[in-house]
């Protein structure tokens, strides 16, 4: 029987989609009245203020190890390694009954935006399916169900921003999630199946990839014309292309490449590092609308996409140096979207799992 604090719980997750429609943007309302609006990512942040210390080996060999099989018995020397979440999984459950979600991000930042919230997502979601697994194994099924609903919606708050990275890390807290309802199904009524069926419908949606592509190609456009404009002023010459770039590229992961896109910018001049930034947003915006098609017809496209981009002119030539925007900050699209595919299949086989086994 389910307990009046679950019931509780996942009527709020349920009432969450209706309440989300219903909240005004900051935009839309007062500055003042816009401060009350309560704000999930707010009820997090408490939740991770209170997560334990990282653990040592081989203690966290050991937590890592049974994350990653979810359908094997949770060791019992792990129980209280579970227990020291105790006061992060209350609040994780707070915030699954807030509706809206933001985390406020600092996008003007571009590429040195900064996402800590996402690795400490994923910190809390492994306890609170470690958690759900020894309930399921205690027959406490409302009380993993109603952990695991708190998972998806926090793994849905975390792809609300429109950023890829946001997305991908929504999909693997969504993967968790599910291989461990779908590993416990069968310990649910019938009467918990439908509650939790209706409870992973009403989670918020997320952006698509292709929303994502064309908020990214704006954000870090936008930043990147700021940087070159700034460094630009600095060296005062317009022929010295390649030491705006630099710059640029100053915060970027060196790849095997790196040396030889360094001695292509130099062929650059500062008016060609402008075009170079023209031609990466319009890269952005073709890479949105691939993104946009269905999956068959995308993935011939893609191949496409990325040789017209890494294959720009001859090799070491100035029309190939005149892609190193795009070569260097335009993600691996195609994968993001087998991601992001393969998540919204996952998604519907659960539901299909749930009815088959009501």
């Amino acid at each position: 029987m389910m307990t009046s604090r679950h019931a509780l719980f996942l009527t709020g997750v349920l009432a969450t989609q209706a309440a989300f429609s219903a909240v005004l943007t900051a935009a839309e309302r007062p500055a003042a009245a816009a401060a009350t609006i309560p704000n999930a990512a707010v009820i997090y942040w408490q939740a991770f203020a209170q997560l334990p210390a990282p653990l040592a080996e081989p203690q966290k060999a050991k937590y890592e190890a049974a994350v990653a099989n979810p359908a094997a018995p949770v060791a019992d020397d792990l129980k209280p390694i579970v227990a020291s979440f105790a006061g992060s999984l209350a609040e994780l459950h707070r915030a699954a009954q807030v509706a809206a979600c933001d985390w406020n991000l600092d996008y003007e930042a571009g590429a040195e935006c900064r996402l800590p919230h996402l690795e400490k997502a994923r910190a809390l979601s492994k306890a609170a399916l470690l958690r759900a697994r020894l309930e399921f194994a205690a027959g406490k099924t409302d009380e993993a169900v109603a952990d695991v609903v708190a998972v998806l919606k926090l793994a849905r708050d975390c792809g609300s921003s429109p950023v890829l990275i946001s997305l991908l890390v929504d999909a693997a807290i969504e993967k968790s999630a599910t291989e461990v309802l779908e590993a416990n199904l069968a310990r649910l009524s019938p009467e918990q199946l439908d509650r939790l069926a209706q409870a992973i419908e009403a989670l918020p949606a997320t952006p698509s990839v292709a929303d994502c592509m064309r908020y990214e190609g704006k954000m870090f456009g936008d930043w990147m014309a700021r940087v070159i404009d700034a460094e630009a002023a600095k060296v005062d010459d317009p022929k010295a292309g390649g030491k705006v770039l630099a710059a640029l590229f100053a915060g970027a992961t060196a790849d095997a490449n790196e040396a030889e896109r360094r001695k292509l910018t130099d062929l650059l001049s500062v008016a060609d590092v402008r075009e170079s930034l023209r031609l990466a947003r319009a890269d952005y915006e073709q890479a949105a609308a691939i993104a946009d098609l269905p999956a068959a017809e995308r993935r011939s496209r893609w191949a496409d996409f990325e040789a017209g981009i890494s294959k720009a002119g001859p090799a070491g030539s100035r029309e190939q140096a005149m892609r190193a925007i795009s070569s260097m900050f335009i993600p691996a699209a195609a994968k993001v979207c087998e991601k992001a595919d393969e998540a919204n299949v996952r998604r519907q086989l659960l539901l299909q799992a749930i009815k088959a086994k009501r």
